[in-house]
């Protein structure tokens, strides 16, 4: 005759299994974590490898960071449709499509030809902005660094340190829509827009001479820096040669304050993991950033002259 389980004995093993699934799911977390990670990082490479044979057709130029309108005023702090017939709202019409299509995300789609190596798998996906067109809409979470628009690969000092592209949109990732984090502030309505590192990218008055943005999500595509259990947060980096790995960033949760941009581009994170302060710069000297804070700057790590 069998013997039953006493209540006692289901009991314990009942509570053996919650132990191991206590021990284990939070390393299954991890582990897809980590593969979503590997994919987000072979995409982002592959998008810089990409705007390397680009550049390759243009003179070793890098593309438009955004388009211009007919009266050569820049969408330089505009989310672009991607690809450029995502998007109704006006977008629809041909002559705006045939600039969208100069920004940098469709320009380089000949030489990647696929739209989804600009997803980084494990971002959220934002809500659509705008009215749909009905029309295929690229889910786009890695974006350009726009202290690079127009500019010569030649002429970036230190190619394996300054970034090209990064999941610079955080823990979302746009949808029908691509962007360029940070940008230059390219307020005239002038043709040439292009890093200036003793001013202003279009010869106009000493300012701020470029912007970094907040999508509204945490600063971090993967991880999250307030708290440990989620993993140190970060993002995704490919530089100016191509080369590609995660770096942790945002590390400095307020009231804590980075004193350098050497490493990480943002000053400090707020508590809400979404807003930040950062460190723009006077020259290409990022390791001593609160010492170079004049009128004329730029987000410093993103600069194509820093030297570390």
């Amino acid at each position: 005759m069998k013997k039953a389980f006493t209540l006692i004995e289901l009991l314990v093993v009942i509570a053996i299994i919650a132990i191991l699934a206590a021990i284990l799911f939070p390393v299954f977390a991890q582990a897809k974590l980590a593969a979503k990670k590997t994919q987000g990082i072979s995409n982002t490479k592959q998008t810089g490898t990409s705007n390397l044979i680009y550049m390759a057709d243009y003179d070793d130029l890098m593309p438009n960071g955004w388009s211009r309108r007919s009266d050569n005023s820049h969408r330089w702090n505009t989310i672009h449709p991607a690809p450029s017939t995502a998007v109704l709202d006006g977008w629809e019409d041909p002559i705006i499509q045939s600039q969208v299509k100069s920004a940098w995300a469709e320009a380089i789609q000949p030489y990647m030809k696929n739209w989804e190596l600009l997803n980084a798998p494990g971002q959220t996906l934002n809500a659509f902005a705008g009215t749909p067109s009905g029309t295929y809409a690229a889910q786009t979470g890695i974006t350009f660094n726009g202290l690079l628009s127009n500019y010569s690969a030649t002429a970036v000092v230190q190619q394996s340190t300054v970034p090209m592209f990064w999941t610079g949109t955080g823990e979302l990732k746009l949808n029908g829509r691509s962007f360029s984090n940070p940008s230059l502030r390219c307020d005239l309505a002038v043709a040439t827009c292009v890093f200036n590192p003793s001013g202003h990218p279009q010869g106009g008055t000493a300012n701020n001479h470029s912007a970094f943005f907040t999508l509204g999500g945490k600063v971090w595509a993967y991880g999250d820096n307030r708290d440990s259990a989620a993993g140190g947060g970060g993002n995704i980096v490919t530089r100016t040669d191509s080369s590609t790995k995660f770096l942790r960033m945002g590390t400095a949760v307020d009231p804590a304050v980075h004193q350098t941009a050497a490493t990480d581009p943002y000053a400090l994170v707020a508590t809400d993991g979404i807003g930040f302060s950062y460190w723009a710069t006077s020259d290409d000297n990022c390791d001593t950033a609160p010492l170079n804070v004049g009128a004329s700057r730029y987000v410093c790590f993103f600069r194509p002259d820093r030297r570390q």
